[in-house]
């Protein structure tokens, strides 16, 4: 199965290598079998992702498109500066033209979708309205193999969305805009719809890096058109390179070969843990802060996860 993975999707052939290496390691330690490392990815990509909205507000106010495009280059001078270290400059670049413009839509249109809505109604809602796309995927996950989803999942989804609503109710407040809780909707459903696309590609290889160079410039070209010029402070600056190296990058190598490996339900269940992780991080650093209605919420979530994932 390692092997297999490492031939699949990755940021680079040898950053793929060293995730296969360290994530089969991991599955000795724990003693777990194929379904432990798929636990372990979905782990890596939530705790990364978690990080975006610190990152995010960190970066803000600087242009959406700016931040996504930039942080989008970065993620693939990053990948393609390993490939080269590993003389792997060739295998880099062999993807077809196809999937790298659906995965660069992907991720762009995803993420575009997500800051926008955090420019609007700010990084707590948006990750509310965001974390859609769990119950979107497993929707087009039973469309595309033509079966319902058990009784078991559907509580378990309830109970995660549930668990999110509560932990950030405080943060709701009133007065929502609705144009900002759309864009955050339509960012949950293109990324439901690039994770399904994505777990039905079964051999392709270096997807996530090269695709990053066609999303980064789709984004600066919408910034040059749509947004005001812009050019980020230091901070800023920090905050877009992290957001590239991070989330943006080893995340979705991550999540990429999650989708390949595991059950959509499992790990779009455990996606669910994201926005409580990312709670946490913003209280942390001083962007948030964690009540017990966060605690309460975050249980919640916790046992949606646990009961979709045996089902």
């Amino acid at each position: 199965m390692i092997d297999q993975l490492t031939a699949g999707i990755g940021l680079s052939p040898a950053l793929s290598k060293f995730i296969d290496d360290f994530l089969s390691r991991v599955r000795l330690v724990l003693g777990g079998g194929p379904g432990a490392r798929t636990y372990v990815l979905v782990g890596g990509a939530v705790v990364l992702w978690a990080s975006w909205p610190a990152l995010a507000r960190v970066a803000h106010p600087a242009p959406p498109f700016l931040v996504l495009g930039l942080s989008a280059l970065v993620g693939f001078v990053f990948s393609y500066l390993v490939a080269v270290k590993q003389r792997q400059t060739k295998s880099f670049f062999a993807v077809r033209p196809k999937t790298l413009v659906f995965v660069a839509i992907g991720l762009m249109g995803n993420n575009a979708f997500y800051l926008a809505a955090i420019s609007r109604i700010g990084p707590a809602e948006a990750n509310v309205v965001h974390y859609l796309w769990p119950v979107f995927l497993v929707a087009l996950a039973a469309l595309v193999h033509r079966r319902s989803p058990t009784p078991i999942q559907i509580i378990g989804i309830g109970s995660g969305f549930l668990g999110v609503a509560v932990a950030l109710s405080q943060q709701m407040g009133h007065g929502l805009d609705l144009m900002g809780v759309l864009l955050g909707v339509c960012g949950a459903l293109t990324f439901a719809i690039y994770s399904v696309g994505r777990s039905l590609a079964r051999v392709e290889s270096n997807v996530v890096g090269p695709s990053l160079a066609i999303a980064g410039a789709g984004a600066l070209a919408a910034h040059f058109a749509l947004e005001s010029l812009y050019w980020p402070t230091n901070n800023q600056w920090i905050a877009i390179v992290l957001m590239g190296v991070g989330p943006f990058t080893i995340a979705n190598i991550c999540w990429d070969k999650a989708t390949r490996e595991g059950s959509a339900a499992t790990i779009s269940s455990l996606a669910f843990l994201t926005p409580l992780v990312a709670i946490t991080l913003l209280a942390i650093f001083g962007l948030g802060t964690v009540t017990l209605v966060t605690v309460a919420g975050a249980f919640l979530a916790i046992v949606g996860a646990v009961l979709s994932s045996r089902s």
